[in-house]
């Protein structure tokens, strides 16, 4: 059991604030298995993290835009479109940034923070700003 725990802990990078807001700053693409609620919750995510702080339930929490869609509810076809998702981290099974970085904000992005969060600790500067 200790080598299983071991080898899970190397292969599963899970979500710390320290990356979090690494790859917030350094406008990293990340890849996510996010174990979120049925349907479509759970599962691989690429996501753009532009945002973390905490929920008004007070859990912490990501603002990411979510290539594979954000509440399942937009959709063209049988695919989600790309959307905003928030992601509480928690349920963040593994998050591991990519060397592939976006440059601008994607649209409904706000500066000043998430009004879906009590506090933000960082939110992503985007050059414009």
């Amino acid at each position: 059991m200790k080598l299983y725990n071991s080898l899970k802990s190397l292969i599963l990078e899970a979500a710390n604030m320290d990356v979090i807001i690494k790859s917030i700053k350094d406008k990293q693409i990340v890849v996510i298995n996010y174990d979120g609620d049925e349907p479509g919750g759970k599962g691989l995510r690429t996501i753009e993290p532009v945002c973390l702080g905490y929920s008004k339930a007070g859990n912490p929490v990501l603002r990411a835009w979510d290539y594979e869609g954000a509440s399942h509810k937009a959709y063209k076809g049988e695919k989600p479109l790309p959307s905003w998702r928030f992601f509480r981290l928690d349920r963040i099974i593994s998050f591991i940034p990519t060397r592939d970085n976006f440059e601008t904000a994607k649209p409904g992005y706000n500066p000043r923070g998430d009004k879906s969060m009590t506090r933000v600790i960082i939110n992503a500067k985007f050059g414009n700003e």
